[in-house]
């Protein structure tokens, strides 16, 4: 499992009562602790601070935040410092005071759209709400947020924005995933700032388990199948012209021994009613028999077989999520229909397809996690940070979860906080430490 270059993560002055201090010495971490310990509150920092979203620590309680590679000085970042960036401004610090951090920066990000209008900012009803309840005018609040959003980020940020560049820079194109406890999904995005609707926008990097996203996901990949097929249906009319004209040459004799029976029904099925079953049984009968009828069949065959072989990786990724899937689910399983490019869930007793959303807690939150891990690209790799992934889930499938997500090989760093020991019943049970080891009151020091 390659490494995402983490050393430590430190927090000073939690709650005003306690330093954290957590060294990664490997890339895998569990952190057992009971509820009150404040597990959460620092999964969520080391979130926010990798995420380098820093103004959302606000939420939080401590003095200050030390993230460390292996091959660079520490990154501090004093509770301190945010406050001055982020309440420099006096109406940016009412809106925050008044609505929050979460909010605040919603707007921002809202306001920093240049399509959107002062005017359209100015009659829009939460804004009219905003000047209601502050003592600032409507267009007074458009005309200093938009301001702030019109600030550069080395402006914006100031001095802590040379950190956000490390963290960016080591961490690459590894992306985050932050998979909060199952059964607090809505309090947990609201501790996070996910609070109204009306300001949310989705952020990929925090992961919901809900089920629309796992069904985009599958007809993502499906429409992507579909795609390479009718780009190379197009390209094969164009070519059998041309040779037509010139002769059927580059024909690739050893092409019948790389497919089976099985595949040609599936490229068979994938062409549907471009070909005649005529036409079709003919090229059934050359994959058979092994015997050439003529050159223009070959060569057409020859052109199906490599769509299908451009075809092949997005297959097989999603039999291996399939078959992960299905050593979890009971009396049901994740099918792959190979002929008509469909991803669902069937029924073993009754064979009728099941709706995505009729499943339980449990099955939902499996179904999700491994689809956002294991029908990722191929070239993506994961730091995933989880929050009690055992509950919801029965002791059998705790013991499965973590080692199925790393045997994906996408997965850089993985730190999880539990209070489950099945979770690390298994081969991670040398991962695991009880926070407490990585807490000290404040009277001691931590080096």
């Amino acid at each position: 499992m390659p490494s995402s270059n983490i050393k430590s993560f430190s927090v000073y002055g939690l709650f005003g009562t306690h330093n954290v201090h957590i060294p990664f010495d490997e890339n895998i971490k569990i952190l057992i602790g009971e509820n009150g310990l404040g597990k959460t509150q620092i999964l969520n920092m080391f979130y926010y601070t990798l995420d380098g979203k820093f103004e959302k620590l606000l939420d939080y309680s401590f003095d200050k935040l030390e993230l460390e590679f292996f091959d660079c000085e520490p990154i501090s970042i004093s509770r301190g410092k945010i406050e001055e960036i982020f309440l420099k401004n006096s109406l940016a610090a009412s809106l925050i005071n008044k609505i929050g951090m979460q909010k605040f920066l919603k707007l921002k990000e809202e306001f920093a759209d240049k399509t959107i209008s002062s005017y359209q900012l100015r009659n829009d009803q939460r804004f009219r709400q905003l000047s209601a309840d502050l003592p600032y005018s409507t267009a007074r609040i458009v005309e200093i947020v938009r301001r702030l959003s019109d600030e550069n980020e080395d402006d914006f940020y100031g001095d802590l924005q040379e950190g956000r560049k490390i963290i960016e820079d080591q961490l690459n194109s590894i992306k985050i995933m932050y998979f909060p406890t199952y059964r607090r999904v809505e309090e947990d995005l609201i501790n996070l700032g996910y609070d109204d609707e009306q300001f949310d926008k989705e952020d990929n990097r925090l992961i919901n388990f809900g089920m629309t996203d796992v069904r985009k996901r599958f007809d993502e990949i499906e429409n992507e199948i579909d795609k390479l097929l009718k780009e190379g249906f197009s390209k094969i009319s164009g070519e059998i012209l041309s040779q037509l004209v010139k002769g059927f040459t580059g024909i690739d004799t050893e092409i019948l021994n790389r497919i089976d029976e099985n595949d040609i029904e599936i490229i068979l099925a994938r062409v549907g009613e471009q070909l005649s079953e005529e036409d079709k049984n003919k090229i059934r009968n050359i994959v058979v028999n092994k015997e050439i009828e003529n050159d223009s069949l070959l060569y057409f065959l020859q052109k199906l077989i490599e769509i299908y072989e451009k075809q092949k990786p997005l297959d097989n990724f999603i039999k291996v999520y399939r078959d992960i899937c299905n050593k979890y689910l009971i009396n049901k399983k994740v099918f792959y229909d190979e002929s008509n490019i469909r991803i669902f869930v069937k029924s073993d007793l009754s064979g009728e397809d099941i709706e995505l959303s009729k499943l339980s807690s449990g099955e939902k939150q499996i179904i999700s996690i491994l689809s956002k891990i294991y029908l990722a690209k191929d070239e993506q790799r994961f730091i995933i940070l989880f929050d009690e992934p055992e509950l919801s889930l029965s002791m059998l499938w705790q013991r499965q979860l973590l080692p199925d997500i790393l045997n994906s090989n996408k997965c850089d760093f993985l730190l999880a906080v539990t209070h489950s020991p099945f979770i690390f019943e298994n081969e991670l049970d040398q991962y695991a430490v009880g926070l407490n080891e990585y807490v000290q009151p404040l009277t001691t020091v931590t080096a």
